[in-house]
């Protein structure tokens, strides 16, 4: 290392039997000092981020980690914002020849993935902790069961709805928010990995896409169950069969980049994993809008959608437009391989 010039090191350390992120300033005379924040960073003329790639986070594709975590992009944000132009960044094991050289299509579409959805379901498998037991009592059967039992008590009073099928709308109801509000933290780990699927221009738009079908799958069946209210037609009809789609369409519009929008504010490092795990339950919210249109309050629905739409298209543009990585340089292998030895030797 040239005088003047100060490194530092992202790796993982184990802590407590669990991989965690670290953070090392290692000068060029000296040992190596663990750091929390860019504010702990010494002053230098040449200030060099190495980023050795992480088990403790996945996205896309891969399987077993990715080249940096949402805590890398943080800190070499704020070093950037500190240091300025005397900051770079730099990837370990990153090829830069087999990297963003060359020439690519325009659309990227990874089919394969869907038939590994089992698979990726079970890698991304999560025990449920304490958070997700409170949201299913405060939420799933609280807020929410209030909120659909006040929708369903009125159609059945107002005689558009048969006992019977207002049960099994409730039921099918509560068991679909049973399933996400316990298993959150696996599904939202799941989107993770499905934003590779596809890839339109330079926007990876898998984990939205899979939303979207998701969507319109089990708004179908919710109608179905319900059967026509309201303003809302059979939906054997035409009119009604058109009617679901638009309502389809409203909801995918206005909600369906909410998750994909959480998921990518977790990328870039702008919010904590427990950050992420509390907004994931407060979206899912926004799933009671859809009871406006299932019960035929359309005038309502468009109200609400509406709304979502600025909230969650506006938070994902500005995670996807101004929380761009640096360009992919890879790091000087022998010097990497030094301060990893060095971090090592020094009890890290």
């Amino acid at each position: 290392m040239s005088e003047g010039e100060l490194v530092v090191l992202a790796r993982d350390v184990t802590e407590g039997g669990a991989l965690v992120r670290a953070y090392f300033a290692c000068p060029a005379s000296g040992s190596p000092k663990r750091v929390v924040s860019a504010a702990e960073v010494p002053d230098a003329a040449v200030v060099l981020f190495l980023i050795q790639p992480t088990k403790t986070y996945s996205e896309g594709m891969g399987g077993g980690g990715a080249e940096r975590s949402p805590e890398d992009r943080a800190f070499w944000r704020a070093l950037s914002a500190r240091f300025g132009a005397k900051a770079q960044c730099h990837l370990i094991g990153y090829d830069e020849a087999g990297g963003d050289s060359g020439p690519r299509s325009f659309a990227e579409f990874h089919p394969s993935m869907l038939r590994d959805v089992p698979r990726l379901l079970r890698e991304q498998w999560t025990v449920p902790n304490r958070q997700d037991y409170m949201y299913l009592a405060t939420k799933t059967f609280g807020l929410n069961l209030i909120v659909r039992l006040f929708f369903t008590v009125k159609a059945v009073k107002s005689g558009d709805l048969q006992m019977l099928r207002a049960v099994c709308s409730l039921s099918w109801y509560q068991f679909q928010d049973t399933i996400f509000t316990v298993f959150g933290q696996t599904y939202m780990k799941f989107l993770g990995r499905m934003t590779g699927m596809l890839r339109i221009g330079p926007l990876w738009l898998g984990d939205l896409s899979f939303v979207y079908v998701q969507l319109c799958f089990f708004e179908f069946l919710n109608r179905l169950v319900l059967g026509p209210l309201g303003e809302n037609p059979l939906v054997y009809t035409w009119s009604g069969i058109g009617l679901i789609f638009v309502n389809i369409i409203q909801g995918m519009i206005s909600g369906g980049p909410l998750i994909p929008a959480i998921n990518k504010a977790r990328r870039a490092g702008a919010i904590s994993h427990s950050t992420m795990m509390h907004c994931y339950q407060l979206s899912s919210l926004t799933m009671q809008f859809g009871l406006f249109a299932s019960f035929g309050y359309q005038y309502f629905y468009f109200l609400l959608t509406t709304a979502t739409l600025v909230v969650s298209w506006g938070g994902y543009a500005v995670f996807s437009a101004f929380y761009q990585d640096p360009p992919r340089v890879a790091a000087d292998a022998a010097k990497a391989d030094r301060l990893l030895a060095a971090t090592k030797l020094a009890g890290a």
